[in-house]
Formats: structure tokens, C-alpha cells, sequence
């Protein structure tokens, strides 16, 4: 599907921005009443982390894709 490196960087970024906003949305329609509480929060800090993982990983493909260049 990728044939290059710098072709995954886009997807990356993309997932990141995917993972971040579904975990604001999850993190937003909780309530503390809820049951469920918990798990949502817990749900939330984990796809915030893997969209901060994915954003981290796009940051150091870029510097290097940028070294290669000059």
C-alpha cells in the first residue's frame, strides 16, 4: 500500500488527528455520574496518548526526511 516512507507520514498525522478527536469527544460527553466513568477516561487518555505517539513519530520522520534533503 505505501511504497515509500515519506507516503506514511501523511497517514500518521492523519491517525493522530483521528485518535485525538475521538478521544475529545469521548472525554466531553462524559459525565461523572456515569457508570462508566472510568472507562471512558481511561479510554480517552489512551487514544490521546497514541495520537500524541503518532504526532511524535511524524515529527522525527519529517527531521529526517529534511536532513536526507540537505
Amino acid at each position: 500500500m505505501f511504497k515509500t516512507k515519506n507516503s506514511k507520514i501523511p497517514a500518521f498525522w492523519f491517525l493522530g488527528a483521528l485518535c485525538i478527536l475521538f478521544a475529545s469527544m469521548i472525554a466531553g460527553n462524559v459525565s461523572i455520574d456515569s457508570a462508566n466513568f472510568l472507562i471512558a477516561v481511561l479510554l480517552a487518555l489512551v487514544l490521546i496518548l497514541l495520537g500524541g505517539l503518532l504526532w511524535i513519530s511524524v515529527a522525527i520522520a519529517v527531521k529526517h526526511v529534511r536532513e536526507e534533503v540537505v
